[in-house]
């Protein structure tokens, strides 16, 4: 099966932007809009917007609109700018593909429904098939419910049918992007979202990665994924090893108000998480600082 144009520009290291909150909780543009500049000069090979990193099921429609907007004005037509939509419905969903397709993405990142149930594998073609049908727009399944989770075979089943465009594999299962990606081949673009696997995923024949630590460290990240492009494993697995103390420390059930501790003390400004997650206090503090120190050095040499 022949890759579509958008499964051919999409690949490599895609960080999942966060979100830049104020003390009052409301979106901070101005800090989004430097983010993603500050990411292009980087060299990642796309941006994705209103994912988990994003806080992305706290938005509005009018804000994951206008964080898309910011996106795409920057990035033009450079890289691929992905619209992450967390949503219990397909109308819901919908609604907003429809909005995001308006302004120019190039792609929408979906969940399976997430909160709670669940009808299966032919529940989920279901859903994605009249996404598909009534956005257009090529899919990227987000496959990070625990829950709900699309098997292999519907995956490759709605790609070999036009309907999804690609997979990013989360959910901190190695042995579940392996199966998929022994099954994949050239059918199905891949993208690992185990952030503590980077280097075994790029191995495996994952195309790339959208997850939390692209974002946090996007610099090594890419120098991660061209070091197995070139064959040169010994310097991707030392960066592998150096990099899982701060995957250790960010991956925890307030991850976004780590990862913008983290940020906010290596380099960016990038405000707090929305409520009702908290700014990380105590222990949790310092050993928070103590990888962004660790960051920062990394990022810079």
């Amino acid at each position: 099966m022949e890759r579509s144009d958008f499964q051919k520009r999409i690949f490599g290291i895609v960080p999942p932007l966060v979100t830049p909150f104020d003390d009052e909780g409301e979106v901070d543009y101005g800090l989004f809009g430097k983010e993603v500049e500050k990411m292009l000069k980087l060299g990642i090979s796309g941006v994705s917007v209103g994912g988990s990193t994003g806080e992305g099921e706290t938005l509005s429609l009018e804000e994951l609109v206008k964080l898309c907007s910011i996106a795409k004005e920057a990035t033009g037509d450079r890289i691929p700018v992905i619209g992450g939509i967390i949503a219990d419905s397909t109308i819901q969903v919908i609604k907003k593909g429809l909005a995001l397709k308006k302004i120019g993405v190039d792609a929408l990142m979906i969940t399976p429904v997430h909160y709670l149930f669940s009808n299966g594998d032919a529940g989920i073609r279901a859903f994605y098939s009249e996404i598909h049908e009534k956005t257009g727009m090529p899919i990227i399944v987000y496959n990070v419910v625990p829950w709900n989770i699309p098997s292999p075979n519907i995956l490759l089943k709605m790609a070999s049918e036009g309907i999804i465009a690609s997979v990013k594999q989360s959910g901190g299962d190695i042995h579940a992007l392996g199966d998929l990606l022994a099954q994949a081949s050239s059918k199905l673009p891949v993208f690992t979202a185990i952030d503590d696997m980077l280097f075994p995923s790029f191995m495996l024949g994952a195309v790339g990665s959208i997850c939390a630590i692209n974002t946090v460290l996007p610099a090594t990240s890419i120098k991660i994924f061209d070091a197995v492009k070139k064959g040169d494993y010994e310097t991707a697995r030392k960066l592998h090893e150096v990099i899982l103390p701060a995957v250790r420390e960010i991956l925890k059930p307030d991850m976004p108000a780590r990862i913008k501790l983290v940020m906010n003390n290596s380099g960016w400004v990038v405000g707090v998480a929305r409520r009702p997650l908290l700014v990380p206090e105590g222990k949790d503090r310092e050993n928070i600082l103590t990888i962004a120190k660790k960051v920062s050095q990394l990022e810079r040499s």
